[in-house]
């Protein structure tokens, strides 16, 4: 499925739902891929930062990936982390268990794998030694920010692509448009699309030569960003206005996140609980009220065609 991808597609990055005692909420689980499939996503990144992926067992993170890619029934493509251990050959072994585990292409965490005295060649040359290793698999690159952020240049990127056309996906975590513009422009006429995690520069990246979206924001307003991208190259106007709105909604995304999204979704419905196995702050009753307005506005913008000059509910 990375072969067909559409020219702009929105991948969120997939909490894991736990149960209110912290198990693995398998139920939980499949109600988000519900509600991302009804709100029009066009691939879903599981097991990454937003899974609390440190925070899993080994056997979780590959049951995580298993139960996405069976909920999602092949309607869009999945991706998810892998490289785990402290050893050449446990990390080998994470790679081939989640391509085993049925994903599109198994993501490879640079600062997993890749300590920070590390140099770009040692990075690039680590990649092509994991490529060479797994003849079979499809690739995608994360630049996780945790434990610390690392950064691919453009020309290390275009480099990669063209070398190694099983790589297909970055998540890109620069939140730069200049270096977006950069890394789009180095991988052009490649299999790699560049998926931008930051919400702010998302319009400018997307004219620049990204293929989409890859970032939180996907976990409250997926239909949002969809329509988005339709408009981008319909009315552009009308894109405009919603980069605008996007602009103004960062803050209410990042509150107290993942566990602000997992209260959002239970707000939207979804039979949830907000439990965090990485520390996070609770909600005082204030906030809570916060977090359900912020829910009854994106519907009330959703019901309106998202014309926010429109009165809620009407065509």
């Amino acid at each position: 499925m990375m072969n067909s991808l559409k020219k702009y597609g929105v991948w969120p990055v997939m909490p894991t739902p736990f149960t209110a005692s912290g198990q693995l909420d398998r139920r939980g689980c499949e109600a988000l891929i519900d509600w991302y499939l009804a709100n029009r996503v066009d691939g879903i990144f599981t097991v990454c930062l937003s899974s609390e992926m440190f925070d899993l067992t080994a056997g979780e993170r590959l049951e995580l990936a298993r139960l996405t890619v069976k909920r999602t029934g092949g309607a869009v493509p999945v991706v998810a982390c892998g490289g785990f251990g402290d050893t050449e050959a446990e990390r080998l072994r994470s790679i081939r268990e989640t391509a085993d585990a049925g994903v599109d292409a198994v993501v490879l965490p640079l600062s997993v794998l890749f300590p920070p005295e590390c140099t770009l060649q040692q990075v690039a040359d680590g990649l092509y030694a994991i490529a060479e290793k797994t003849p079979d698999i499809l690739f995608g690159l994360y630049e996780c920010p945790v434990p610390y952020k690392r950064l691919l240049s453009a020309g290390q990127l275009g480099r990669l692509a063209r070398d190694c056309p099983r790589f297909r996906f970055l998540k890109d975590t620069c939140c730069d448009r200049e270096q977006l513009r950069a890394k789009s422009a180095a991988v052009a006429g490649t299999g790699l699309k560049i998926y931008n995690a930051n919400l702010t520069t998302l319009a400018d990246s997307l004219r620049d030569g990204c293929a989409g979206f890859s970032g939180i924001a996907a976990n409250f307003f997926p239909d949002a960003l969809a329509e988005f991208m339709q408009l981008l190259e319909t009315e552009p106007a009308r894109a405009d206005l919603m980069q605008t709105i996007f602009n103004t909604l960062e803050r209410n995304v990042e509150f107290h996140y993942p566990r602000g999204a997992k209260e959002f979704l239970k707000q939207q419905g979804l039979p949830l609980t907000d439990f965090c196995r990485t520390p996070r702050p609770g909600f005082t009753a204030e906030e809570l009220e916060q977090i359900r307005d912020f829910s009854r506005f994106v519907e009330l913008w959703k019901q309106s065609g998202y014309d926010p000059f429109k009165q809620g509910g009407q065509k």
